[in-house]
């Protein structure tokens, strides 16, 4: 995945970069206002490795690894069906076997809960993954911004 950005500051081997975040309703041909203002312009500045040695100014593409794109991907959409399933069929079992409940209430419960679980462990993930480094993007080169403007 790959974002093109320009350098506000650069130290040592990092720079923070500004970078244009939008929704995929910028592209849209269609005026139809679904979006809202969601599909307004955000600028976000991004603390990123700097092996090139970019400078303030430059106008760079900015990467992140497949490894961490697939591994980020398959948490979000992995982690809560999971849960999900497992605590509807976890919980309906114990609720039909040691409580005499009806299984299927006592599944949403459990399936409801579960996925709450997910949340929060899909947020323990994420602050950990934050505090280190490895899904950091980094830059890869420094671009002509004229060779590619659409992008910017």
């Amino acid at each position: 995945m790959q974002e093109l950005g320009k350098v506000i500051e650069a130290q040592g081997s990092r720079a923070t970069v500004q970078i244009q975040r939008s929704s995929a309703c910028k592209s849209c041909e269609h005026s139809c206002g679904f979006a809202g203002e969601i599909s307004e312009i955000d600028q976000i500045e991004v603390d990123v490795a700097n092996p090139v040695g970019a400078q303030p100014g430059d106008t760079v593409a900015l990467e992140m690894g497949a490894k961490q794109i697939f591994l980020a991907s398959i948490s979000i959409y992995l982690i809560p069906p999971i849960f999900l399933i497992l605590g509807y069929f976890v919980f309906s079992f114990l609720g039909n076997a040691y409580l005499g409940w009806e299984g299927e209430l006592f599944g949403i419960l459990g399936a409801s809960l579960s996925f709450l679980t997910s949340i929060m462990v899909l947020r323990l993930i994420d602050n950990k993954a934050g505090s280190s480094r490895e899904f950091d993007p980094e830059i890869t080169a420094v671009v002509n911004p004229e060779d590619d403007e659409e992008c910017l």
